[in-house]
């Protein structure tokens, strides 16, 4: 297996739409009944079900394939998402972005790495929650009509296989599952322009509330360790 760090910050930044992945409580947008929707409408349904969620915290799990079935990585975790700031707690790493830092702490190495986050991006491999809320359906080819299947927990679902029609797109492929009671995805598949695929879910979800900005941020009690070295990539 290749070394999964190597593919964190990707994976990392897709498990950004895990905030669009589950059948929440109290979302009310509803599917016409019985009729099978349009890809350009099934999609603004979908960012319309996404609008009604507050602060939220998901379980998560996820397993990276490379094209030739090598497996790159599997990972489990907690993922708490208020509008363009999260905060992901797995095995490996934690991740803290506020919508203009990200701070990747893996304590394994005693190591934090800043990047910055561009919120204004619509590659899903910078901000796939940009894919939904702010991304042009003109930019995407969708591949076939929406197909009615059963998600993951055997539910009625919709599937929607969008393609990316730019060339330095991160992803070339996104399959959404998506419930017809919730209109939120169940299940997301990527699949990259190298080959890998990525596999995404969600196992719980609870809301949380108003948080406060200090809970997506990296601690002081880690950045004023004298024990944990900082790389700073702003």
């Amino acid at each position: 297996m290749r070394n999964f760090k190597n593919y964190s910050f990707n994976i990392i930044a897709a498990l950004f739409c895990t905030c669009l992945l589950l059948q929440v409580q109290g979302v009310s947008v509803q599917a016409s009944a019985g009729r099978v929707p349009q890809p350009k409408e099934l999609l603004g349904q979908m960012r319309q079900a996404l609008d009604a969620l507050g602060a939220a915290e998901f379980g998560f799990e996820f397993r990276a394939v490379s094209q030739s079935g090598e497996l790159l990585g599997e990972e489990t975790g907690t993922f708490t998402a208020q509008g363009e700031s999260f905060r992901l707690e797995g095995s490996v790493l934690t991740v803290y972005c506020d919508g203009v830092t990200k701070w990747i702490y893996d304590e394994g190495a005693q190591e934090i790495t800043v990047f910055p986050h561009d919120t204004a991006s619509t590659d899903p491999a910078e901000n796939p929650f940009a894919v939904l809320r702010r991304a042009d359906p003109g930019d995407y080819t969708f591949r076939g009509a929406v197909r009615r299947v059963n998600g993951p927990d055997g539910q009625a679902a919709w599937l929607l296989v969008m393609a990316s029609k730019g060339r330095n797109a991160a992803y070339t492929l996104i399959e959404f599952t998506v419930s017809q009671r919730t209109l939120l995805p169940v299940k997301i598949v990527y699949e990259s322009r190298n080959g890998d695929r990525y596999d995404l879910s969600v196992l719980s979800v609870k809301g949380l509330g108003e948080l406060p900005g200090t809970e997506f941020t990296a601690p002081e009690s880690l950045m004023e360790d004298p024990d944990i070295y900082i790389t700073d990539l702003r």
